[in-house]
């Protein structure tokens, strides 16, 4: 199935999708973040679950208003006993899905048996389409997820319909999102994207998080947790229950968390709040306003390359002590911190204008500054602003140890605007239309740090900074990016024969626009990139009973190329241009579906066959400089296609058991050599990198009221960390089990619950992910004859060894 043949099909055939109701190298600049391979720092939610106690038919319901706030979402608390929302099938691994689309869903029951601290990504984990490579054990480090082969950067993240990914790279950190004992169900959509979704960095797919709606009932929950490595954690939430007859009702949580890393030195640190307001009108309109905050400071983990992991193995890691300031001396783990803060605001409101005519509004604000760090030795024999030799201010001295963060700014605002009118029981027509401005300012600059001691003065990067002997900030990057997007998009959705046939068709054009100026002397001041792109979708379902559907769809998907690649970038030590920005083009997917669900009165099941055929395929690139700073490229990898089945099965509760069963086939190959100087990289028909040929996953869960068992264990294949393939990680398992006893209620406590977490259990030690992949690890012959050296050696995430935390939790 060629990319130009589906291309076509769909261009002339397709008119879209609006399925509400469910969930050339570019920059080398430092990232915010290490322990993600992207430079630096977007889902719709899916509706309530669809209570498990009788059959329900398959027919894809007509689109739900603002599913965030639907009051059927059940009110109840994590530590509460069994009930509809602890009942799920597969314990809360799958829902029964409907929409002629692949849809993966955890809810709330899978999420309170794990450990309160984890994380969204360690959330999905189970999911067949998903393959994460932890950084740590509970969720205070964002890892490595992928979907299908694709990296945080090509999903769209949504929270109530909020975008989260960077608006510059597209990268996604979930360590700063939303606490655990608020996230109601977590929704992938891989390979499809909502056409009313505000997302430009979604070409693999949809991740839609929803925060749990404050209870109509006054009363709230409070945790505290004890862990592994001196990990604390305290959490408490508030509910006010419906305030009178106002319609309204709230709630607020508060959390922090801090323990020492599982290896090397340092620790990381976490505060974060959560906010929910919801108000209901007596006509079925409704608004309110979901708030998420997180200020965190984390010491980063040194991410080993292959021959430092057979040498030092779990001992691989920055520098416990300072050796001075020198060379050795940047290795210090005091250097390489990660401090950000975040505020992300939403306000989804559903207008009821009349029984056939509804609006839908969302307005978001999101805000975050922080950076990632790192350290060098700065001289005034090769210091340069751009291309201008300068000298330094450094107290006399020729040369100092200098912290140098990468220092980011960021303002995103927008509105999701939709009419939904259904003038018949056939049909949903939706017309919107979706505009976001952003401002982001990025800067490396060098901060002062006590020479003797190797402290610097203050991790954030924003005082106490080296300057020229002529007072300018010395810095190695100084550039803003606007962006501005445009998206307009039309659907209608259409049931027949009883509803048995229902067809989804929409129809998308996002148009994005990134001003770049760039204040580096030297560099090209201004460039701007205009990114048109259509976008049409099509899902069509049968369901031949209420047992038995099948489904087919198209979709097309787009991520706005990087707005770092419109940068030039010179050298601070030697004033030469090392990247000179221009135009990129968009990576662009084309994906079709074919897929089959089951809804029994025990058994529920999927399977989902899947292909995609992409271009200008863009993989964001992590590697460490001098001094072990990190630094990050967007490597455009050219054509590939991608092909593989899923499949899922679960059952309602037996005897209190509801076992899981997950597979996945995957087979993504490279359709292109790749440019290496004036030869070309033999990488047509490799298997392309993070892309592991089979994952498989088997749960269980036990819960009779009381007591109950929660375990997990999945198997991951080996997956490449070059474009040769001539470097991998090799197969492997992870363990998780999580059991917990409720007790009854005692005074003002509800339903007290201990609990009990651990994550691998046999204390195995192995790679299990890629950090920083490269073109090749060894010497090559090109496909032109010349030998190719190897670009470098991939660096790894390491699994984290056996870890424990005990919670005890309570209602009120």
């Amino acid at each position: 199935m060629s990319s130009s043949f589906t291309h076509r099909c769909l261009k002339m055939l397709l008119a879209g999708t609006a399925l509400a109701g469910s969930v050339q190298v570019s920059t080398a600049a430092p990232t915010r973040h290490k322990h993600h391979a992207s430079t630096h720092r977007t889902a719709k939610p899916s509706t309530a679950p669809v209570p498990a106690a009788a059959p329900v038919a398959m027919m894809a319901p007509r689109p739900a208003p603002a599913p965030v706030m639907a009051r059927s979402q059940p009110e109840e608390i994590a530590v509460t006993g069994r009930s509809q929302r602890t009942r799920q099938p597969g314990g809360g691994l799958m829902r029964v899905e409907v929409e002629p689309k692949a849809i993966q869903t955890v809810t709330h029951d899978f999420i309170a048996k794990l450990a309160p601290s984890v994380n969204v990504q360690q959330v999905m984990a189970m999911m067949p389409s998903v393959n994460v490579a932890q950084a740590d054990p509970f969720g205070l480090y964002t890892g490595q997820l992928n979907v299908r082969g694709f990296d945080t950067s090509e999903v769209g993240w949504l929270l109530d319909g909020a975008p989260l990914n960077d608006i510059g790279g597209g990268q996604f950190y979930a360590n700063e999102v939303l606490e655990s004992e608020n996230l109601e169900s977590v929704s992938l959509q891989p390979g499809s994207v909502d056409i009313n979704s505000p997302v430009i960095s979604a070409s693999a797919g949809l991740t839609a998080m929803t925060m749990s709606n404050p209870s109509h009932h006054f009363g709230g929950v409070m945790d505290v947790s004890f862990g592994s490595f001196d990990t604390f954690r305290q959490f408490l939430r508030l509910n006010s229950g419906d305030i009178g007859n106002s319609g309204v009702r709230a709630m607020f949580a508060f959390s922090h968390t801090k323990g020492n890393n599982w290896r090397g030195p340092g620790q990381a640190e976490k505060y974060h709040y959560d906010f929910k307001l919801v108000k209901d009108f007596r006509n079925g309109s409704h608004t309110g306003l979901t708030v998420a905050y997180n200020n965190q400071t984390n010491d980063f983990y040194l991410a080993p390359n292959l021959s430092q992991w057979r040498n030092a193995g779990y001992s691989t890691n920055y520098a416990a002590d300072y050796a001075g300031p020198n060379s050795a001396g940047t290795n210090y783990y005091r250097l390489h911190v990660n401090p950000f803060e975040n505020v992300i605001a939403v306000i989804p409101t559903h207008v009821v204008i009349t029984p056939k005519l509804t609006l839908e509004d969302s307005v978001y604000f999101w805000h975050g500054i922080g950076n990632g760090t790192g350290a060098s030795v700065v001289n005034n024999s090769n210091a340069y602003l751009g291309t201008q030799k300068v000298a330094l201010a450094l107290n006399g001295a020729q040369s100092a140890l200098a912290f140098s963060p990468s220092n980011q700014e960021q303002f995103r605002t927008g509105n999701t605007l939709s009419l939904h009118y259904r003038p018949d029981h056939h049909h949903d027509i939706s017309l919107g239309w979706w505009y976001e401005y952003a401002n982001l300012y990025q800067y490396s600059p060098y901060g002062v740090v006590n020479q003797q001691t190797g402290i610097p003065n203050n991790v954030w990067g924003t005082t106490d900074l080296i300057t020229t002997s002529s007072g300018q900030p010395y810095r190695s990057r100084d550039f803003l990016s606007l962006t501005q997007v445009n998206m307009l998009f039309i659907g209608d959705t259409m049931k027949y024969f009883n509803d048995r046939l229902n067809i989804v068709v929409g129809f998308k054009e996002a148009m994005v626009t990134r001003r770049m100026y760039n204040y580096t002397p030297g560099t090209q001041y201004n460039r701007n990139l205009h990114t048109p792109e259509p976008l049409p979708q099509v899902g069509i379902s049968w369901n031949f009973n209420k047992r038995h559907q099948i489904y087919i769809a198209g979709n097309t998907n787009f991520k706005a190329p990087a707005n770092t690649s419109l940068v030039d970038y010179i050298s601070p030590t030697t004033g030469k241009a090392s990247q000179l920005g221009g135009p990129s083009a968009p990576e662009y997917s084309i994906e079709e579906e074919l897929g089959y669900r089951y809804n029994g009165d025990l058994l529920i099941g999927s399977i989902s066959f899947f292909n995609y055929n992409l271009t200008n395929r863009q993989q964001s690139l992590t590697y460490y400089g001098p001094g072990n700073a990190v630094y990050s490229q967007t490597v455009n990898a050219g054509g590939q296609t991608t092909r593989g089945v899923d499949i899922q099965l679960g059952t309602r509760p037996w005897h209190h058991l509801r076992p899981y069963v997950t597979f996945e086939y995957l087979h993504a190959t490279i359709d292109n050599n790749l440019r290496v100087g004036n030869d070309l990289l033999p990488t047509k028909g490799k298997i392309a990198i993070r892309s592991p040929q089979e994952q498989a996953g088997l749960g269980l869960d036990y819960d009779d009221g009381s007591f109950w068992f929660s375990g997990q264990i999945k198997y991951v294949g080996k997956q490449y960390s070059t474009f040769m393939n001539d470097n991998s990680v090799p197969q492997y398992i992870t363990n998780q089990v999580g059991l917990g006893y409720r007790f009854k209620n005692a005074g003002f406590m509800k339903s007290p619950q201990i609990q009990l977490n651990m994550t691998n259990l046999t204390g195995a030690k192995f790679r299990n992910g890629v950090y920083g992949f490269q073109n090749n690890a060894n010497a090559v012959r090109g496909v032109y004859g010349t030998m190719i050296a190897a670009s470098g050696s991939p660096s790894y995430y390491l699994n984290p060894p056996f870890s424990a935390m005990v919670t005890l939790s309570t209602g009120f």
